[in-house]
């Protein structure tokens, strides 16, 4: 994948959490604050006057600052850190060789962020999920993303605004975990 692809596949992701805006939602009103759709499409609303395509490097970068300076909450500066550590390991082609590199990259910045481990009902179930099945060679599309989110629905929330809810968090698929899903996709899905 290009960069031309690239910045194509990320500014489209406004019109997916536009029409997945009510959706993240109400996930987030049941486990959480209720702005994460909102956010979400605020800060990538804001993706086509920020973005720099003079190469893929600079491609992450500038959708990471744009995603820290946009989206409220604690997505922002998750997302946001992880699209500028991730431009550090991005090649200026996107392929089968590399996905792997560039995944371990948003895997670890999240861990490091949000200081989370898998099985904690976050965003990362999703996005380290899908970096061990690049890692082995498995192939990613976006059911395959959103089975790893909503095995987050039987796990209780120990991290986040969504821990203050205890057992109660059983039962939701984590509102992070389902937009890490449409991300993922666009980063490095095959449909």
């Amino acid at each position: 994948m290009n960069i031309k692809e690239m910045k194509s596949r990320l500014l489209n992701l406004v019109t997916i959490f536009e029409e997945k805006e009510d959706e993240l939602t109400e996930l987030d009103r049941a486990i959480g604050d209720g702005d994460h759709g909102v956010n979400m499409v605020r800060g990538f609303k804001a993706l086509p006057d920020n973005l720099d395509d003079s190469s893929m490097q600079s491609l992450f970068k500038s959708t990471g600052m744009t995603l820290m300076s946009n989206i409220g909450g604690a997505s922002g500066p998750l997302y946001g850190f992880s699209f500028v550590k991730m431009s550090q390991v991005v090649d200026d082609e996107i392929n089968e060789n590399n996905k792997a590199e560039l995944l371990g990259a948003f895997s670890e910045a999240i861990a490091q962020r949000g200081k989370v481990e898998l099985n904690e009902k976050t965003m990362y179930d999703v996005i380290e999920r899908a970096h061990e099945a690049v890692k082995n060679g498995e192939k990613l599309n976006q059911e395959i993303l959103q089975s790893y989110a909503d095995a987050t629905k039987d796990i209780e929330a120990t991290k986040g605004r969504a821990s203050y809810f205890k057992e109660d968090s059983i039962g939701f698929v984590d509102p992070g975990a389902q937009s890490s899903v449409y991300i993922l996709n666009a980063l490095i899905g095959d449909d």
